[in-house]
C-alpha cells in the first residue's frame, strides 16, 4: 500500500512540479522559484520514500540502506524551510 501512495505521490508532484516550471516561464517570479524548489524537495521526498527504490538500486541491509531511513526527512526539511522563507518574505 505504501508503494501506491508514494507512486501516486511523486506523479502528482512531478505534474504539479511542471506546472510552475510553465508559470515560472511566463512571469519570472520570486515565488515561482520557490515553489519550484519546494516542489522538487517534495519529489525527492516522495521518491527517497518509495520503498522500490531500495529494491531497484539493489541495495541490502547496512550502512547504505540507513541512508534511506533518514533522506525523506532531509527532503522534508528542505521543503519546511521554503515555506518558512515564503511566509517571512
Amino acid at each position: 500500500m505504501k508503494t501506491f501512495v508514494t507512486t501516486f505521490n511523486t506523479v502528482l508532484i512531478g505534474a504539479l512540479l511542471a506546472n510552475y516550471i510553465s508559470i515560472y516561464r511566463e512571469i519570472r517570479s520570486r515565488f515561482t522559484l520557490s515553489l519550484i524548489v519546494f516542489s522538487v524537495a517534495l519529489l525527492l521526498f516522495s521518491i527517497s520514500s518509495n520503498p522500490l527504490i531500495p529494491f531497484f538500486l539493489d541495495f541490502h541491509f547496512g550502512p547504505v540502506l540507513g541512508i534511506f531511513t533518514f533522506l525523506p526527512n532531509i527532503f522534508a526539511s528542505i521543503a519546511v524551510l521554503t515555506l518558512l522563507y515564503l511566509s517571512y518574505e
